[in-house]
This record gives C-alpha cells, structure tokens and sequence, in this order.
C-alpha cells in the first residue's frame, strides 16, 4: 500500500504545478483529474497530495477547478470550516471568505493530467484515494489547517475528502494504473519542450 503510494507522489511530483494565485486557466486541460497540493505538506520528502478530483461532464476541468476553488464545493465549505475552527476572530463572512481566498491563492497549488475517458478518470481517482487512505505514513503535518476540520475523517487522514467519497469497492492502484499515469506524465513533458 505505501509502496503504490509512493509511486503515485513521486509521479504526481513530477507535473508541473501552477501555484492558485498564478493559475492561467488556459493551461487547462478539458478533460482530465486535477491533484493539489498543500504549503508544508509532505510525504516521503515529496509534495503531498491533499486532494484529487476530476470532471464528470466532458469538457468541464476548468468549470470544475473553479467551482472547487472558488465556489460552494465539499471542498471550499471543509477549508472554512476549518478556517472558523482555528481562527475564531472573524466578524463575518466577508471577512472569513476573504482569509479564505487569500489562504488558497498562498498555499496551495495544483497540477493537471488531461484524460479523456470519464470513465477511467472516475476509477483512477477512486484508487488514488484508496491509495492514500491504506498507506502507512500517509499523515497531515501537526500544524496543517486540516487538524481544525470538524470532520474526524479529515483531520485523520490528512486529505481534504470526505469518507462518503465511495472507495470501498475499488482495489488499490495496481501497476497499470500508476503506468498509465506516467504515460498522461511523460506526453505533458514532450509538449513543455
């Protein structure tokens, strides 16, 4: 289980990743699953993932990412709660949307494996996360924002999903996953050169 893992942060590790502050939605594919990553997090001296997700309607990465980043999404809504749990002086919302925007544009980034099947992206990330959730290790660092989260489920698996995310079914990422994940990888480095 670590050892997948650790293969799917190393091979995440290696796209490129556009902090959110200085994202160019352009360079988005249509299709295809997005990994985040978070300042300060780490596993096995990689960049550690803390959230995965894909488009279900063909075309719609980029609507996507910005509903997740900017909209009402699972995603934005555990960020501030979290945000309230720790940082109690807030007068308002505007005020904790504001700390809210500016904690994602600072402290995160993301990067993008275009994937046209929805089907294969759906299965990918479900095992991704099944990855994640098995692996020994795989721990949010003690002053990660996550540890605020009202959900125990965040705050012990250190990803910003929530256990209803249905990944009992599916097997950990077997070798032809993780191969084909490096091929979407190494078509992204021929078209950067």
């Amino acid at each position: 289980m670590s050892v997948e893992c650790g293969m799917l942060h190393s091979l995440v590790n290696k796209i490129p990743k556009f902090h959110i502050k200085e994202m160019d939605y352009i360079n988005v594919p249509s299709d295809g699953i997005y990994f985040i990553t978070e300042s300060g997090e780490f596993y096995r001296g990689l960049e550690r993932i803390v959230r995965i997700g894909f488009n279900k309607k063909k075309g719609n990465l980029p609507n996507k990412i910005r509903e997740v980043l900017w909209g009402s999404s699972s995603f934005r809504k555990n960020l501030r709660r979290a945000v309230q749990k720790k940082y109690k002086n807030f007068k308002n919302s505007e005020e904790i949307n504001a700390f809210l925007d500016q904690y994602i544009r600072d402290n995160m980034k993301i990067g993008f494996v275009k994937i046209g099947s929805s089907r294969v992206r759906k299965r990918l990330v479900r095992k991704f996360i099944k990855c994640m959730e098995s692996a020994e290790h795989y721990k949010p660092s003690p002053h990660w924002l996550g540890k605020s989260s009202s959900k125990a489920y965040i705050r012990k698996k250190g990803f910003w999903h929530l256990q209803n995310f249905k990944t009992s079914k599916d097997q950990l990422p077997d070798s032809i996953d993780l191969e084909f994940l490096s091929e979407r990888i190494k078509k992204l480095d021929k078209h950067q050169q």
